[in-house]
């Protein structure tokens, strides 16, 4: 027997009960030293928090952890399982049934180790996402993209930027997947700009996977141009948006995170000064319209000019011209 193999029939010669097991009797039947026997029974302990503990030589089953549930060689109390069933169900609905068939085995064998149907169904029935225009994805190129990231090999792949109307064909380092306000992008390193792009997923339209390894990015380089920029439209952040909302509005804003390093004060008056860093600003000021008169751009002036003259051609485009 291999270590594999032998751990998995150790599992089944673990006492259920109040009567211990000798470390002896174990390697015995697992035809393995008794040294042997302590190393998988730690590593069971440690990595798959099985219920029994070893003393004097016998191995006893711990009676405070007795009633945790067993699945597939690993141990969870109710609760977790609860807790894994209600992940696992926000997380399929956020990729609109994605997950369903790779892990429709295990949400079953799940369901029937927790014994109570009514339970479990009442959980799965009313755990809901409601994600707002988030566009379909291949469910293939999301497998291709997660298992070059976990092999750490580079994709070829045909993406259509939509900005330019261009469709193109890439190679990629791919280091992360990234959710972000309903939809899925890739951030890699492209090897025809020899820099770090993000790629939606949505837009890309063939994907092929190469043997090369993946262009390695330092975590420090990967984190500073990702996170310094405000939302997905990355890069350096050279600029800081102020933006005050009325007193209304921040009761709101007060409780959110726009960026991991913005600064917010409230002002005497009751309103919300929010002053956040941001490189490219088309994202920034979409958030910004959203909002209306609820609030002002303070600065810098260029982005408050372009929050006006994109009011003014909304105006326009019902007939409203500014006085």
């Amino acid at each position: 027997m291999d270590k594999v193999e032998r751990k998995s029939r150790l599992i089944k010669l673990l006492p259920r009960n109040e009567a211990p097991v000798s470390i002896k009797h174990l390697a015995t039947q697992l035809d393995c030293s008794t040294r042997s026997v302590r190393r998988y029974l730690q590593e069971l302990f440690d990595e798959r928090h099985a219920p029994w503990y070893v003393i004097g030589g016998y191995v006893h089953l711990d009676k405070l952890r007795q009633d945790q549930i067993e699945v597939y060689g690993y141990w969870f109390t109710s609760e977790e399982l609860f807790s894994l069933l209600a992940l696992y169900q926000m997380t399929d609905e956020l990729s609109a049934g994605l997950l369903a068939g790779h892990f429709a085995e295990f949400k079953s064998r799940i369901l029937q180790v927790l014994g109570s149907k009514e339970y479990s169904q009442n959980l799965m029935s009313n755990v809901k996402i409601v994600p707002i225009a988030s566009p379909p994805i291949h469910s293939e190129h999301l497998n291709k993209i997660t298992r070059a990231i976990a092999c750490k090999k580079r994709l070829k792949i045909v993406f259509w930027n939509r900005h330019a109307n261009q469709v193109s064909e890439r190679e990629i380092s791919p280091l992360q997947l990234v959710r972000y306000r309903d939809r899925w992008f890739v951030d890699a390193h492209c090897h025809h700009r020899e820099a770090l792009r993000s790629f939606s997923l949505e837009a890309i339209q063939n994907i092929k996977s190469l043997n090369a390894p993946v262009q390695r990015v330092e975590t420090e380089a990967l984190q500073a141009f990702y996170q310094s920029a405000y939302g997905i439209f990355n890069g350096q952040a050279n600029k800081t948006a102020v933006l005050r909302f009325s007193d209304y509005q921040a009761r709101w804003i007060k409780e959110q995170q726009w960026h991991p390093q913005q600064v917010s004060r409230l002002l005497e008056d009751g309103r919300l000064e929010l002053q956040l860093p941001y490189g490219q600003d088309a994202e920034l000021i979409q958030d910004i319209l959203k909002f209306g008169p609820e609030v002002e751009v303070v600065s810098p002036p260029e982005l408050r000019q372009k929050v006006i003259k994109k009011i003014k051609q909304t105006m326009e485009v019902y007939g409203e011209r500014f006085e």
